[in-house]
């Protein structure tokens, strides 16, 4: 059951993933017995799936040997979950935000907008905005979650990314920029999750990291400075993706780049 991108999902997505791929017969409850051989009780196996909790390592130990594929990767996703997982609590607190915690659902909202932009053709091209809808619901999973779809479309609209007009829609940039605190909440998440990511890349995984770019630049410069320097960065990332975006598809990846420069 070998299957490629394993690093780039979430470890509820791989459990969820491996149950429906081993066929439309296995409940959660038939698989948790069967195919994972009474290591999990199905409750919990539930809550995996939904990601409000995690599994422990034997389990994904087992999930690896059911999936055929060696057990490091996925332990690197099950680790780089537990670490925004933690970041996600923290952050709460420092917001003095009253919400519990839920998985890494708030990270949700960073990755579905970006990916909803890169969904859309690079040339500007309408496509069916039905189609559209259906890629970022699909990303998600959770048909509950229609709403966190409409959310995704209204920053869309709201910032200018994409344009939509009699049932189709378009792309007209692709820099999202976090406004409300909301945003920035969940795109801090985000930006944890794929530096933890990238860390055990390089680190963990250095077998399987060529895709992944990491990379520590500093300099002293002048305070006065400073908003030149940022709008000069920005310049040169927006650059840089626009000329070598290109359409999703087969041959093609999905890269997302955060940039980051604070005084230290």
């Amino acid at each position: 059951m070998k299957r490629r991108d394993t690093v780039l999902k979430g470890i509820k997505e791989l459990f969820y993933e491996t149950r429906v791929l081993s066929g439309r017969e296995y409940t959660i409850k038939r698989f948790a017995k069967e195919v994972l051989e009474g290591a999990v009780d199905p409750v919990m196996l539930g809550y995996i799936e939904k990601g409000t909790r995690f599994p422990n390592e034997a389990l994904v130990r087992r999930l690896a040997a059911v999936r055929d594929e060696p057990a490091p990767p996925l332990l690197a996703v099950l680790y780089r979950d537990r670490m925004l997982h933690a970041f996600g609590r923290e952050l709460r607190r420092a917001l003095h935000d009253p919400k519990a915690v839920e998985g890494i659902a708030d990270a949700d909202l960073a990755v579905q907008v970006s990916r909803a932009v890169a969904a859309l053709p690079d040339d500007g091209s309408w496509v069916p905005a039905r189609t559209w809808r259906a890629r970022i619901a699909g990303a998600l999973r959770d048909k509950s979650r229609g709403s966190d779809v409409t959310r995704v479309v209204d920053i869309l609209r709201e910032r200018n990314l994409v344009e939509q007009e009699k049932g189709r829609v378009r792309r007209v940039a692709r820099h999202y920029v976090a406004a409300t605190p909301e945003e920035r909440r969940a795109l801090a998440m985000e930006f944890a999750a794929i530096f933890s990511k990238a860390l055990l890349d390089k680190v963990a995984l250095p077998d399987t990291s060529d895709t992944t770019f990491l990379r520590n630049h500093f300099l002293h410069i002048d305070r006065a400075r400073l908003p030149e320097f940022y709008v000069r960065l920005e310049e040169a990332a927006r650059g840089l993706a626009e000329e070598f975006a290109d359409d999703a598809g087969a041959g093609t990846d999905f890269l997302n780049i955060l940039l980051v420069g604070t005084p230290v």
